[in-house]
C-alpha cells in the first residue's frame, strides 16, 4: 500500500509537470465516457432491468393478431378472451385488463384533460403493489353500479389536496360523474404509462362480457409458481380451438385471418420498437469508445519516446522495470479515472439534455437514471482504457538499452521497428473504427434524408391542432357529441385567421387508431380469401380541405352527411381494391 500511495503522489506530480497528455486523455475520456454513460444508462433503464414491479418477468401479455386481415401487430384482446382465460389457463396465478382512459378533472377550479387509466380491480394484486394510503378496488367494484371509485397517483393527491390524508373517502368528479375516493398509490409508482394520474375500475355488461374479437384491451397475466410462458401459449391455443368450434359460424373468417393468440413477456412488448435502436446506439457509443482508447494509446507511446532518458536514468540508479511498469500503469489509471469521472458528469448533463428536447415520450423514458451500476461501468471502462494506454509500452521498458540511450545524445527518440509497426497497427485500427461509425452514420443520415423527403399525403404548414375530451355525463351519446364539435368548429371557422377547420378521431401518426373489418356489401369471398380490418377513423366535413388530402375519385364528406342521411365513408387507394365488384 505504502508502494501504491508513493506511486500515486509521483504520477499525479509528473500528470500535473505534462499537462497537455493529462488534458487530451482527461478531455478525450470524457467526451467518450460520457457518450457510453448515456447511451448505457438509457439502455441499462429501458432493456436491461426489469419493470418496477415486484418478479415483473413473470407477468406476460396475451395479444389476439389477425395477421392476413392486416392486424397483425395487435397488442390487444377482448373481453369475452379474458374471462374464458379467467376460467381456463391454469398457468396463471392472476389475470387483469387495462387501457387508458382520460377524463376530465376539476384541478384547482380549472377543467383539465387528465390522463387516466380504467383497470379490473385484480391489476393491483396482480402487480403486487400496496397503496401508500388507503386501499384499491375490490371485486365486487368490478361490477356494473358500483365502479365509481378512483385510486388517485402520489402527484395528482398532491396537487389537488396538498397532501391531505383526509382526501381518501372524498368525492371527486371525472368527466360530470362523482367517484368516492379510496387510496393513493405510492409515490414513484409507474405501470406501462408514467402519465397516468389516476385508476378506475372497469365494469361490464353481460353482453360485454361474451363478446370476442373486439380487442380492445391490454391483457396481462402473472404466471403461477413454476409455470412457463409455453405452458400459458399452449393452454390458450387449446382454449382459442375450444372457441372455434363454439362459434362455427365464424370458424373460417377466423382462419382465414390466421387468428391467433401470441403470448410474449410484458416488458418486450414494452420495449421491442426500441430496442434494436438502442443497442445500435450503444454499439457506436463503444466505437467511440474504441477510437478514443487507440488514440490514446498513440499517444501514450509518444510520451514514452519522449521520456527514455527519464526511464533510463531511473533504471541506472537502481530502480526496477517492473516497478516503473507498475508506475505508468498507475500514472495512466489515475488520468483515465479522472477523465471517467468527468465523463459522467457529462453524462448527467446529456441525460438532462435529452429529457429536454422530448425524450420523456420514449418508453420508460421517466425510469432512466444513472444509477450506481452506470456509475461503476462508466468508472470501469475508464480503468480499462488506463490499463490499456499504461499496458502498450511493456515490450519498450523491458527492452530499453540503458547504456545505449544514456550515451547517445543525438537520437531522435525513435522508438524501433516493432514500436513503429504497433503504431501503424494502432493507426490503422482506429481508422478502421472510425470508417465503420462513418459509414453507419452516412446511412443514417441517408436514410433520415430520404424520410424527411417522403410525402405523407397532407400538408403540415400553417395547420394547428387542439385535443378535447367531453365528459360523457354531458353528452352522453354521438348526436350530442356531434352537435357539440359542430357548434365549436362554426367558432374555430368564424376567427379572421382560420381558413378551414375540421375535427378527427385521431391526427395523423398519432396512433390512436379503430380497427374494424370491412367488406364490400354483395362480395363472395373466395375459398380461404380473408377480410380486411383497416384502421378507420371518424372525421367531419372540412377535415380533407384542411389536411389538403387529395381526392382521386368522387367527393370529400359534406354537411349533408349527417345523422339522418345514409352512412358514407370515403376509403384509400390500399382499401379500394378489396371492395370493388368482383
Amino acid at each position: 500500500m505504502e508502494n501504491l500511495i508513493r506511486d500515486v503522489k509521483y504520477s499525479a506530480r509528473s500528470l500535473l509537470r505534462d499537462k497537455a497528455f493529462a488534458t487530451t486523455v482527461l478531455l478525450t475520456l470524457a467526451v467518450c465516457i460520457a457518450a457510453n454513460t448515456t447511451t448505457f444508462a438509457i439502455v441499462n433503464s429501458v432493456v436491461l432491468r426489469p419493470l418496477p414491479v415486484p418478479n415483473a418477468n413473470e407477468i406476460v401479455l396475451m395479444a389476439n393478431r389477425y395477421p392476413n386481415a392486416g392486424a397483425g401487430n395487435l397488442n390487444t384482446s377482448s373481453v369475452g378472451d379474458y374471462y374464458d382465460r379467467l376460467r381456463s389457463v391454469t398457468a396463471l396465478r392472476e389475470q387483469a385488463l387495462f387501457r387508458s382512459a382520460d377524463q376530465t378533472l376539476d384541478i384547482n377550479g380549472t377543467p383539465e384533460q387528465v390522463p387516466g387509466m380504467a383497470v379490473t380491480p385484480s391489476l393491483f394484486p396482480l402487480l403486487s403493489i400496496a397503496p401508500a394510503h388507503g386501499r384499491t378496488f375490490t371485486a365486487p367494484e368490478g361490477e356494473i353500479g358500483a365502479e365509481q371509485k378512483v385510486v388517485l397517483s402520489d402527484r395528482l393527491w398532491r396537487t389537488l389536496y396538498g397532501s391531505d390524508l383526509s382526501a381518501v373517502g372524498r368525492e371527486l368528479r371525472i368527466s360530470g360523474r362523482p367517484h368516492t375516493i379510496i387510496g393513493v398509490m405510492p409515490r414513484g409508482f409507474d405501470f406501462v404509462d408514467p402519465e397516468v394520474r389516476f385508476w378506475v375500475p372497469l365494469a361490464f355488461t353481460p353482453g360485454e362480457k361474451a363478446g370476442h374479437h373486439s380487442n380492445n384491451w391490454y391483457h396481462i397475466g402473472r404466471l403461477k409458481t413454476g409455470a412457463t410462458l409455453v405452458q400459458v401459449q399452449s393452454q390458450i391455443d387449446a382454449l382459442n380451438a375450444v372457441n372455434l368450434e363454439r362459434f362455427p359460424q365464424f370458424k373460417d373468417v377466423l382462419i382465414n385471418a390466421g387468428f391467433h393468440t401470441k403470448v410474449e413477456p410484458l416488458q418486450h412488448m414494452i420495449i421491442k420498437d426500441v430496442e434494436c435502436a438502442l443497442y445500435l446506439l450503444w454499439g457506436g457509443a463503444i466505437f467511440v469508445l474504441l477510437i478514443g482508447a487507440l488514440n490514446l494509446a498513440n499517444v501514450g507511446f509518444a510520451r514514452l519516446t519522449n521520456r527514455r532518458k527519464e526511464i533510463a536514468t531511473r533504471l541506472a540508479l537502481g530502480g526496477s522495470r517492473t516497478q516503473l511498469l507498475r508506475q505508468l500503469v498507475v500514472e495512466n489509471v489515475l488520468i483515465a479515472v479522472a477523465g471517467g469521472t468527468a465523463g459522467v458528469f457529462l453524462g448527467v448533463a446529456l441525460l438532462r439534455t435529452l429529457a429536454a428536447i422530448g425524450f420523456n415520450r420514449f418508453p420508460r423514458a421517466s425510469e432512466v437514471h444513472i444509477n450506481g451500476v452506470v456509475i461503476l461501468a462508466a468508472l470501469g471502462m475508464s480503468v480499462a482504457v488506463g490499463v490499456l494506454i499504461g499496458f502498450m509500452p511493456l515490450a519498450n521498458v523491458f527492452k530499453l538499452d540503458v547504456s545505449s540511450v544514456l550515451h547517445d545524445d543525438s537520437r531522435t527518440g525513435t522508438s524501433g521497428v516493432r514500436t513503429r509497426r504497433l503504431r501503424q497497427v494502432l493507426v490503422g485500427a482506429e481508422i478502421g473504427f472510425a470508417f465503420v461509425l462513418l459509414a453507419g452514420a452516412g446511412l443514417l443520415l441517408v436514410s433520415f434524408r430520404n424520410l424527411l423527403g417522403v410525402d405523407p399525403g397532407f400538408t403540415r404548414d400553417r395547420v394547428l391542432t387542439a385535443s378535447t375530451n367531453a365528459p360523457r355525463s354531458r353528452y352522453p351519446g354521438d348526436n350530442a357529441l356531434g352537435a357539440l364539435m359542430n357548434r365549436a368548429l362554426d367558432s374555430i371557422r368564424g376567427l379572421p385567421a382560420v381558413v378551414s377547420a375540421g375535427a378527427t378521431t385521431a391526427i395523423p401518426f398519432g396512433g390512436d387508431y379503430d380497427d374494424t373489418v370491412m367488406v364490400a356489401e354483395g362480395y363472395v369471398m373466395k375459398p380461404g380469401e380473408s377480410l380486411v380490418s383497416p384502421r378507420r377513423l371518424a372525421v367531419t366535413p372540412g377535415y380533407f380541405e384542411t389536411m389538403k388530402i387529395a381526392l382521386i375519385r368522387g367527393r370529400y364528406f359534406g354537411d349533408e352527411d349527417n345523422a339522418s342521411s345514409p352512412p358514407a365513408v370515403i376509403v384509400d387507394e390500399k382499401l379500394a381494391p378489396f371492395l370493388a365488384e368482383p
